[in-house]
């Protein structure tokens, strides 16, 4: 359901020898929906620990590529590895060892398929992050609509005005169109897969939500 709203400003003084520095309003007008979250976006991380910071990269690229080739199965899933970082492990104020770490991420508008190559993942990676978000589709289509509505809100509240203030008609000035998206993530699901360490454990069920994406037009017209 899109909700419309709209809120105006007074007009500033009228001066009649001016173009456009008389009888001008600014206005704002938007409207918003609730659309589902039909992405779904896993960030798994792969780590280890060794006291010689040489002998890390090859025990983090055997579980990336692990990890690569089990993705493979799944084509309806994204898998792009991501940042690799070396940091030292202090005791007493000097280094006893390394920790590398090395992120995957995931990427399905397939839930149940991301879920469970996720979930079998963790036999030698670890879950860092889940976000829903509605897909570019989803989202370019919605704004499109939203556009549109939030323009004839603009457009209502212009006359509005215009009726009120006993003008004979009105001109826009101009008008400025923007959106905001709202995502949404699911905390208590990261969890819970955070704990299903178990590859035989069977996946969990998860469920997107909704997020809010608003379009807000605002500008000036004048008073005629």
């Amino acid at each position: 359901m899109v909700v419309e709203a709209a809120t105006p400003a007074l007009p500033v003084a009228a001066d009649q020898d001016r173009g456009l520095d008389y009888n001008l309003v600014r206005l704002e007008a938007d409207a918003a929906a609730e659309v589902p979250n039909d992405l779904m976006r896993v960030t798994l991380a792969v780590e280890h620990n060794a006291r010689d910071a040489a002998a890390l990269p090859p025990l983090v690229n055997a579980d990336m590529r692990w990890a690569l080739d089990l993705a493979k199965q799944r084509p309806s899933v994204k898998a792009q590895s991501g940042e690799y970082t070396t940091q030292p492990e202090y005791a007493a104020g000097r280094i006893v060892g390394w920790r590398a770490i090395q992120v995957l991420e995931l990427e399905s508008e397939d839930f149940a398929e991301v879920t469970a190559l996720a979930t079998e993942l963790q036999q030698k990676l670890q879950v860092r992050a889940m976000e829903f978000a509605p897909t570019r589709a989803t989202r370019l289509r919605v704004e499109n609509e939203l556009t549109a509505a939030a323009l004839r809100a603009f457009a209502a509240k212009a006359k509005l005005i215009t009726e009120t203030m006993g003008a004979a008609r009105y001109e826009v000035v101009e008008v400025n169109v923007g959106g905001t998206p709202v995502y949404k993530s699911q905390r208590g699901a990261e969890m819970a897969m955070m704990r299903a360490a178990d590859a035989a454990a069977p996946p969990i069920a998860v469920e997107g939500g909704t997020a809010t994406l608003t379009v807000t037009v605002n500008g000036q017209i004048q008073l005629r």
